[in-house]
């Protein structure tokens, strides 16, 4: 009886490894994802960029794939992109406030934009493009679980009435 108990265990030691194995590589690829794709919105509209913006990204990504399978019965996209908006502003403060005041350094001013504050590190403004583009990560996000790893069903969206889901995958 004893013996059966262990390798039952083992076999249960075994699946978790492999969940959190998957949990691992999926999170990498989505930080690598959120981290290139914050580089590249930046240099395009600014010219340049800081590598702890990218880690912003990076973490931003992950945070979106959490706040849609966290509330994945929810298929009203808006609340998650609210979501989304608010977790990302709250990076982008943590990262503006750890550069300006360990690092001595201002990755960026929003102090000449309407209601900006704490000392111009963040402001409305942005807060409404993370809302948008944080709607494209969750969509991105859901669609890495649904084909690559091949979790949950197929992702579907509402905005008020209209409806819309990601292709079903090919047999």
């Amino acid at each position: 009886v004893m013996h059966f108990g262990l390798l039952a265990q083992i076999y249960k030691g075994i699946g978790t490894m492999k969940k959190r194995k998957k949990w691992l590589i999926k999170n990498f690829i989505l930080f690598l994802m959120g981290y290139c794709i914050y580089l590249a919105i930046e240099v395009t509209f600014r010219g340049f960029s800081f590598r702890l913006m990218g880690i912003v990204g990076g973490l931003s990504m992950i945070g979106l794939s959490e706040i849609s399978e966290t509330f994945h019965n929810t298929e009203q996209l808006p609340p998650k992109m609210l979501m989304g908006a608010a977790v990302i502003t709250c990076l982008e403060l943590i990262s503006g406030t750890f550069a300006l005041f360990v690092l001595d350094i201002r990755m960026w001013d929003y102090s000449e934009l309407w209601m900006n504050s704490l000392d111009g590190l963040i402001c409305p403004l942005f807060s409404v493009f993370w809302f948008f583009l944080s709607g494209i990560g969750i969509i991105v996000a859901d669609g890495l679980d649904y084909y690559l790893f091949e979790e949950g069903k197929r992702p579907a969206y509402r905005i008020g009435r209209w409806t819309f889901s990601l292709p079903a995958k090919q047999a």
